[in-house]
């Protein structure tokens, strides 16, 4: 049963202020300090659940698939959210409605993270609980600045509880920002439990699995302050590359020794109702299609937006032809991560595209695409659909045990491994061998869905080797992972620029968006280049 933890909490800290005379010594009746609230560990968890969910409206696909060359804006014109393609373009300003949501919804996680971390140290409850909260808390907390820097640089370090006596965050640098990200991580990764090791009422929390992975994308990104020559030039920030990638080689190891997780059987359940929390699962954010207690949604807000304007959706994070034309049309994945004019069966309904053709003549697409496409991996079949568009029963798949291999397989090419590192990505790719077609992929197939075979399903194993078994593996990267926000953070780590939709936008911009003028001004924030 999925764990109904996105519940939106909020604390009030009264701050006592000194006075003279023997008003110090009254005592304040009636007020909930957050050392109070957080000695309870019933409140200490819900605390932690707010935590949770400020994360519930990650709009990942954003900037890892529509910054990148794997998707399109979309919508219903050039002018539907608008500030998306100013963001794909590099040509945003510091009022960007879209970057400053980002920006305000990793804060909110790290500030109510920082609340639980703060307040728990002192807590009398039962110790392994209170370090598996905090432990937790960091991850989060980790995975908001993983986002922050890749995105927007030295970032503000917010470690203490704001008071209106702090309401100061000076940017930090990068290399600051990189050494606590891991240290939480440190912390995390020392005290949680594994995936098995939770009862089944705490499904979806950060494991053991998901702080080492979450390092693990850490460590590989910041590769490319050395790989990125924009990123070398202007962050002032040394790494060694080395080190790095021994690392990523260990936890990745410790991942799959670990005995908790493989690949599922078959690529197409993934993305299915049977496939949310499975084997396969590192971490997911959960969403429950229903509202809380206080009337506020925690389904997901994301899924309608990658749907067919014709059917249902918005027509967002609409695939490329350079990411369509990466697969081997005998790859059965294709299919199960993209439909539209080339196979356009969903859930055993014939689809029509005509409130999509404007993707092949607007401007800020015609040079992209030549077929209307859409992600499968977020659709839904229609007795699957909440009344509200942005109430959803559909997870996020955030890190998924493929990634876990192909990261050890990358890491393998770079020790000199290169045997190890074919053995890993074929792995992936005999799973892909071996998989079926999406379910409900044969037209009228509308309530006994299916997975039918894949007719002359056929994903050779690689046999490169030197500089073409590391193309190899990146390009493994981009098809098993397509459209799950990942492509533009491989493309920038990697130091592959040429392969961003408007490289000279990125470079002249030092390859970051604007800090959100409001906190510019609040803070005295210095503004990235050419804002």
């Amino acid at each position: 049963m999925k764990l109904h933890r996105l519940i939106p909490f909020f604390i009030a800290v009264v701050a006592l202020c000194s006075c003279e005379g023997n008003l110090t010594d009254l005592e304040n009746i009636g007020t909930q300090t957050a050392e109070v609230y957080f000695n309870d560990p019933e409140n200490a968890l819900a605390g932690l659940n707010s935590v949770y969910a400020a994360t519930q409206d990650d709009e990942f696909f954003v900037y890892g698939d529509i910054l990148s060359d794997d998707a399109l804006k979309g919508g219903s014109s050039f002018f539907d959210w608008v500030d998306r393609e100013y963001l794909r373009q590099f040509t945003a300003n510091s009022g960007n409605g879209v970057s400053g949501g980002t920006w305000s919804l990793l804060y909110t996680t790290i500030v109510r993270a920082n609340e639980v971390i703060n307040s728990l140290p002192d807590a009398t409850f039962d110790e392994d609980l209170k370090q598996r909260i905090i432990g937790e808390a960091k991850f989060l907390r980790a995975y908001a600045y993983s986002k922050l820097v890749p995105l927007f640089g030295g970032v503000p370090l917010v470690t203490a509880d704001f008071t209106v006596d702090n309401l100061t965050a000076p940017r930090s640098t990068v290399s600051e920002i990189y050494t606590f990200i891991k240290q939480d991580l440190d912390d995390a990764i020392a005290v949680l439990p594994e995936k098995s090791q939770y009862a089944a009422s705490d499904l979806g929390r950060a494991t053991k699995g998901a702080a080492r992975m979450l390092k693990v994308r850490v460590l590989m990104q910041e590769t490319g302050y050395s790989y990125n020559s924009v990123l070398s030039a202007s962050a002032g920030h040394s790494v060694d590359v080395s080190a790095n990638w021994n690392e990523v080689y260990n936890l990745t190891s410790d991942i799959i020794n670990s005995g908790e997780y493989e690949l599922a059987s078959n690529f197409a359940t993934i993305w299915e109702e049977e496939g949310e929390n499975n084997i396969e699962s590192i971490f997911e954010i959960q969403h429950k299609q229903t509202n809380n207690e206080w009337g506020e949604s925690v389904g997901n807000t994301t899924i309608v937006q990658m749907g067919n304007r014709d059917d249902w959706g918005w027509c967002f994070n609409l695939p490329t032809d350079a990411l369509y034309n990466t697969f081997l049309s005998s790859d059965p994945r294709i299919l199960c991560t993209i439909y539209g004019q080339e196979f356009d069966i969903l859930f055993g309904v014939k689809q029509t595209w005509d409130k999509q053709i404007w993707t092949l003549t607007d401007d800020s697409t015609k040079d992209f695409v030549t077929s209307c496409r859409l992600n499968r991996k977020y659709a839904l079949a229609k007795e699957a659909r909440h009344g509200n568009h942005n109430n959803q029963d559909v997870n996020k798949r955030v890190m998924r045990y493929a990634e876990v291999l192909l990261a050890h397989a990358e890491a393998a090419y770079y020790k000199g491994m290169e045997s190890d590192a074919r053995d890993y990505v074929n792995m992936v790719r005999n799973r892909a061998q071996n998989s079926t077609m999406p379910l409900g992929a044969s037209e009228g197939q509308t309530s006994n869905y299916t997975y039918d075979t894949f007719a002359g399903a056929s994903v050779p194993d690689i046999l490169s080797t030197g500089n073409d078994l590391l193309l190899d593996i990146w390009k493994e990267r981009r098809m098993e992972l397509a459209l799950e926000g990942i492509r533009y953070f491989d493309i920038i780590r990697t130091g592959r620029i040429d392969l961003l939709p408007f490289t000279d936008n990125y470079t002249s911009h030092d390859g970051l968006l604007p800090i959100p003028i409001g906190d510019v001004n609040t803070f005295g924030l210095p503004q990235n280049k050419g804002y």
